[in-house]
């Protein structure tokens, strides 16, 4: 039987970034929030950014709370051991979100197969593990798990190396486990956001793109898609767990463009290239 007690969201990838401003929207919303990353001074970091009086990291159990694990998620074993440890702190789960993820630049064809497993391991392996222990809890709950995916989930655009095989990938998991858990009452829901914006954006790459133009570094590779607010996602995060809603495009506008390119593949590569090329050489 499911306690009375606040729903209970476990966030991945919660120190920084997306899955940070995702956390501090469900705290906003009213659930218990569990935060997850591998540095554990990031999330100490995170936890007094978000509670500054500790007001809501409490060990009773009762009322809203704050709270945070250092992991491993690509450990099998660390992650049945997180999942034991927030159901023994919360008694349940109602929503998980995969916000881990690792980016890239390069060319495929100079690509080497161990960056291929790392990209797949950080992007898809955490979900799968995450949902997978996960299932029990939530089944209890009806809830819900959002992947946190990318364009690169629905395009395959230049220069960004293996991130759109791994995004690929996890958007093909999202929808097969979607059918699979649908019957026991837990929806499963893919976000995928233009670049984000970021105090790093166009410097995280500059190390990975030699013989690459110098757009590769920009976020999205160079798509000429204005940057999303992280704050902008985060609402499409909880508008997906509130309305439980399959797929999530944003900028909303590039899912018809998206649509046009699954129904005319030419159409779809010449949109590609139109997005993705420099301004002056947009006619490319």
């Amino acid at each position: 039987m499911v306690s009375d007690r606040p729903p209970v969201a476990l966030v991945t990838g919660g120190s920084a970034g997306l899955g940070f401003v995702i956390a501090r929207k469900l705290l906003d919303a009213g659930y218990s929030v569990v935060m997850v990353g591998r540095d554990s001074g990031r999330l100490d970091d995170a936890m007094v950014r978000l509670d500054p009086e500790r007001c809501l990291s409490r060990t009773d159990g009762v009322g809203q709370s704050l709270s945070c694990f250092s992991c491993d998620l690509t450990d099998a074993e660390a992650v049945e051991q997180l999942l034991s440890n927030t159901l023994e702190s919360h008694d349940r789960l109602d929503v998980l979100v995969n916000c881990v993820g690792a980016s890239d630049r390069g060319l495929l064809e100079n690509l080497e197969a161990d960056r291929v497993e790392f990209l797949f391991r950080q992007n898809v392996i955490t979900a799968l593990l995450c949902s997978q222990k996960s299932l029990v809890a939530l089944e209890k709950t009806g809830g819900v798990i959002v992947n946190i995916g990318s364009l690169a989930s629905k395009v395959g655009a230049r220069y960004i190396g293996a991130y759109a095989i791994a995004k690929h990938a996890l958007a093909g998991m999202t929808q097969q486990l979607r059918m699979e858990v649908k019957p026991r009452g837990i929806h499963v829901c893919l976000v995928s956001p233009g670049p984000i914006r970021r105090d790093d954006a166009g410097q995280r790459y500059h190390q990975s793109i030699d013989g690459l133009p110098a757009q590769a570094a920009r976020p999205g590779g160079g798509t000429r898609v204005k940057g999303l607010p992280p704050e902008r996602v985060a609402d499409a995060v909880l508008s997906a767990i509130k309305h439980r809603r399959p797929d999530m495009v944003l900028p909303r506008y590039l899912r018809l463009l998206i649509m046009l390119g699954h129904a005319s593949p030419r159409l779809g590569d010449w949109l590609l290239l139109k997005f993705t090329s420099p301004k002056d050489d947009a006619s490319a």
